[in-house]
């Protein structure tokens, strides 16, 4: 490895521009302002460019989904943008074609022939969407053909949502949040601080509430643990079956207690027989803490939950005085309202019918992720005329008779709303690497304006949306810096509740209430490939899930109760039929999992042309069917006796039974209250007289950071970021089952307390920058050294890789590079990678550096400005932070917000009593924060 630490890269020529393009200085960011469509909806982004190059993806702090945080999504989706397995050319049957013959061969003259003067031969699939632009196309066509159909699809979609407020409100609307405001918010299968179009924002602001008012609560109760879960007061394992018996006992009891005396209108008497005992614990509790801040408390229901359930949830805000305060409702953003246009079984009973000629797909790959009952991929294949617009030559791609390349959303000119109804301008950064085009520009096509770009369709649908022209020049270019467009957002409603309408939920879900021992399936969206969609995006494939910490797979997730019942373990392959499907699949076993549910992720088994996504894991579509797509029951399991490795990498680098301070507990090992945890107040021995500040000014600033572990949720967000920025590599699976996943920065999971009801805490695990390295005494080379202003170091250039500095190091947070992963990657690839941070070659440590690029950058940009003090450093971990836990800057400041928490209570160093000095500190979890009694803050 010695030898492989001194490659060399071979000399490459650099050459200036003929004419440099405007605004452009070779090795200067420019930001720009977009968003990231996902599920329909847009998160605002700002993405950082280099000479024409997207090489970033941060948060837009003035878009409404975002407030300048970002998700492992979005942070990923820029490798998705550079990714060189994406669809490369235009296909007609089996021969490349261009888009010219696309446009000739679907002009309307062409395309009335075979589908009839009205359309009656041509149908529309495309995922749901809130896209103005998207939806005056699709009057369009429309009006072009009146008998034509348009379906919406997406696996994920579940129409219950708006189904309820129909019932209950009398108005197609969807909820909206403030937790700013909520001191007890209550979770019925909701990962709200993780998941969904507006988790960014929702995280912010419950964080926010969390720091105001230590005493606000979180309670969730939930199936399978969640990052949201994970940070509950109170949190309950419970099937998703079981949720509408616990909420209908929530009214009832939250009912009785504002009347005094009786049961709530429409509750049921049988409610409390449906629940466990454990569930009925946490039903008391939870419904007290509801009353005791009735006004200013937040009941939120998970989306794929059954509509009876979402109308006793606005039942609930509603008797409890939220809703005009911490809740309220708008219409939906997403185009259309679950009604007939969004059943694909109708779709597919069309086509089977054989009465229609040409079917448009727009992205989405639904002959993948379609339920296994409707066999798409069969009946698609069987249509005359199939265009896919697709970035993969998938699934889809390969029954489908054209396929187009889709643009990426950095490459394309459109628009979309975010879940409060804020339009957002997406703008290309670069041009289509792939020939890609937009569902916008084929939907022109089929409308008869083939001629028409994607920014001449945005630009004119802007004109006609306010007022044919009166928009000036400059109101335009201010969307498009900003993002967003003022004033965009729906208006708030508060209707009143129907009480017959929360009657007859009651009475449908006490009819549906299941024998206890059956198992059930819930078919969830993964927290790295989402639906699919991000399959080939390698970081996302390789960053371990935040609960389980499983890579490169999908698992059948089950208790550990269910798991000895059944007589497996993890990493056996089961077999899990539901009436004549079956599917083998591992077996993952999950502390704090429902008993009785097993919680399979989607998006994995693929077999389309994507080269990362190929085989990784199994596809759970074949045991979805268009009548049970987000839940099975009636679950037979069966051992298979065979075996399937699970790369799962909390293992690899564990750090517990230290005997000592790891996540701020106690000396007996419990978790610390605020009160317990104290700021150390001895002084470390050492041999060493503490520096001077340099003259030169760089020894002036001392780094730290501070980590508040009360508001972390573990999304890993920051694993992403860091990732990004710093050009780490993927190793992939084998490389993970090695322990040589080459993370800087990771999330530790640790989990205490019974496995039916474990306490969960999760750490970020860094370099700890410690100002008495030990890393730094062993190595023989000197490449790891001290920095003057507190920065534990890496030289590239003089490691050998004797790997001595890893071996010392307690926290276990150095990275060896055993192999050159950046040596054969594709040229796109190479595009991703960030020209501020060294590429690393084969055989060296590595490790975070506090991201040392940004720091010398506002170091020098103060010098050049005459500062005499440093401006504000932003670490990329820090500045995707949706909670904002993460704090850097300089000690030296004592105004600083890090020199401040340095000093807080909670504050303490991990592994402390090494003598290690850390310039990495955390905030204690306050467990006890209302002053309860740890056991009655738990439910039993």
């Amino acid at each position: 490895m010695a030898a492989g630490a001194c490659m060399r890269r071979p000399d490459k020529p650099i050459l200036p521009y003929v004419e440099a393009p405007a605004d452009v200085v070779p090795g200067m960011p420019l930001y720009y302002a977009t968003a990231m469509p996902l599920d329909g909806y847009a998160t605002g982004v700002l993405v950082r460019s280099i000479t024409g190059r997207p090489t970033k993806i941060e948060g837009n702090p003035d878009h409404p989904a975002s407030l300048g945080a970002s998700g492992a999504f979005e942070q990923a989706s820029l490798l998705e943008l550079y990714d060189p397995h994406r669809a490369g050319a235009m296909r007609a049957g089996r021969r490349r074609t261009t888009w010219d013959a696309f446009v000739a061969a679907f002009a309307p003259a062409a395309l009335s022939r075979r589908v009839g003067a009205r359309g009656a031969g041509l149908r529309v699939l495309m995922p749901p969407t809130t896209s103005p632009l998207t939806v005056s196309l699709l009057g369009r066509l429309s009006e072009a053909y009146p008998d034509a159909r348009t379906y919406f699809y997406a696996p994920l979609e579940s129409p219950t949502r708006i189904a309820a407020s129909r019932t209950s409100l009398g108005a197609a609307l969807v909820p909206q949040y403030d937790f700013r405001a909520a001191d007890v918010v209550v979770a019925l299968d909701a990962d709200i601080l993780a998941a969904g179009p507006f988790h960014l924002r929702y995280a912010r602001e419950w964080a926010d509430r969390r720091r105001a008012s230590p005493s606000a609560q979180l309670h969730v109760a939930e199936p399978t643990p969640s990052p949201t879960g994970t940070l509950a007061v109170r949190r309950l394992g419970a099937t998703w079956s079981a949720i509408g018996a616990i909420a209908t006992a929530l009214l009832e009891t939250v009912g009785r207690g504002a009347r005094g005396t009786g049961r709530a209108s429409g509750t049921a008497d049988a409610s409390g027989a449906a629940l466990t005992p454990d569930a009925r614990a946490w039903v008391t509790a939870v419904a007290a803490d509801l009353a005791a801040h009735a006004g200013h408390s937040i009941v939120v229901c998970g989306e794929r939950q059954p509509t009876d359930v979402h109308v006793l949830t606005n039942a609930l805000n509603a008797a409890l005085g939220n809703v005009g305060t911490t809740v309220w409702y708008t219409p939906p953003a997403v185009l259309g309202d679950g009604g007939p246009d969004h059943d694909l079984a109708a779709l597919a009973a069309e086509l089977r019918g054989g009465a229609v000629d040409t079917l448009v797909i727009l992205e989405g790959n639904p002959c993948y992720t379609a339920p296994s009952d409707l066999e798409l991929s069969r009946v698609v294949g069987a249509v005359h005329n199939t265009v896919y617009l697709g970035a993969y030559d998938d699934e889809t791609a390969r029954v489908s008779t054209w396929h187009l390349p889709a643009a990426h959303y950095l490459e394309a000119w459109g628009d979309a709303r975010a879940y409060d109804g804020t339009t957002s301008a997406i703008q290309p950064l670069i041009a289509p690497l792939h020939g890609g085009r937009t569902a916008d520009e084929v939907l022109a096509v089929l409308a008869g304006q083939p001629n028409n770009s994607a920014h001449d369709l945005l630009r004119d649908a802007w004109n006609r949306a306010h007022g044919g022209g009166a928009p000036t020049e400059s109101d335009w270019s201010e969307a498009l810096r900003r993002g967003v467009v003022a004033g965009s957002a729906f208006a708030r409603a508060t209707p009143a509740v129907r009480p017959d309408a929360v009657a007859q939920a009651n009475a449908a879900l006490a009819a549906r209430v299941g024998a206890r021992d059956q198992i059930e399936i819930g078919f969830v969206p993964s927290r790295a490939v989402h639906d699919g969609r991000f399959a080939d995006n390698g970081w996302l494939q390789e960053l371990p899930d935040p609960v389980t910490k499983l890579t490169w797979d999908n698992a059948a997730l089950v208790a550990p109760a269910m798991a000895a019942r059944l007589g497996v373990a993890t990493n056996d392959v089961v077999t899990l039929r539901v009436g004549e499907r079956a599917l083998d699949t591992p077996v993952l076993i999950v502390p704090g999992h429902a008993d009785g549910a097993i919680a399979l992720a989607m998006g994995y088994g693929r077999q389309g042309g994507e080269a990362v996504a190929r085989s990784v894991g199994v596809n759970v579509n074949a045991l979805r069917t268009s009548q049970a797509r987000h839940l099975a029951q009636s679950v037979a399991v069966s051992r298979t006796g065979r075996s399937h490795e699970l790369a799962i990498a909390q293992p690899h680098w564990a750090i517990e039974g230290r005997g000592s301070s790891i996540v701020g507990e106690d000396g007996d090992g419990r978790p610390s209250t605020a009160s317990s945890v104290q700021p150390r107040k001895r002084r470390p021995l050492t041999l060493y007289e503490p520096k001077p500040p340099s003259p030169d000014g760089f020894g002036a600033d001392q780094w730290a950071m501070v980590i508040d572990l009360d508001v972390c949720t573990g999304c890993s967000a920051c694993v992403v970021a860091c990732q990004a920025e710093n050009n780490i590599p993927v190793v992939g699976k084998d490389g993970v089952m090695k322990s040589r996943e080459m993370h800087w920065l990771r999330i530790d999971r640790y989990i205490d307390g019974p496995p039916d009801d474990p306490r969960f805490e999760t750490q970020p695990m860094l370099c700890q920058h410690c100002e008495k390295a030990p890393c730094e005494y062993v190595c023989p080379v000197n490449a790891t050294v001290h920095s003057e202003d507190g920065l534990n170091e890496m030289v590239y250039n003089r490691c050998v890789g004797t790997r001595f500095c890893s071996n010392n190091c307690p926290y276990k947070v150095r990275r060896f590079n055993w192999f050159d992963y950046n040596g054969e990657i594709a040229e796109t690839e190479r595009m991703a990678k960030n020209p501020e941070v060294t590429i690393r070659a084969r055989g060296v440590m590595e490790k975070c550096t506090f991201c040392v690029q940004r720091i010398r950058d506002a170091q020098m940009a103060s010098r050049l400005a005459g500062d005499s003090t440093t401006g504000p450093v932003v670490t990329a971990c820090q500045q995707s932070c949706p909670t904002q836990a993460i704090v850097f800057g300089s000690l030296t400041d004592p105004e600083s917000e890090v020199s401040r928490q340095f000093g807080d209570p909670r504050s303490f160093s991990a592994l402390d009593e090494l003598g290690t000095v850390p310039r990495v500190r955390y905030l204690a979890r306050r467990h006890e924060a209302d002053g309860a009694d740890d056991s009655a803050g738990r439910a039993r």
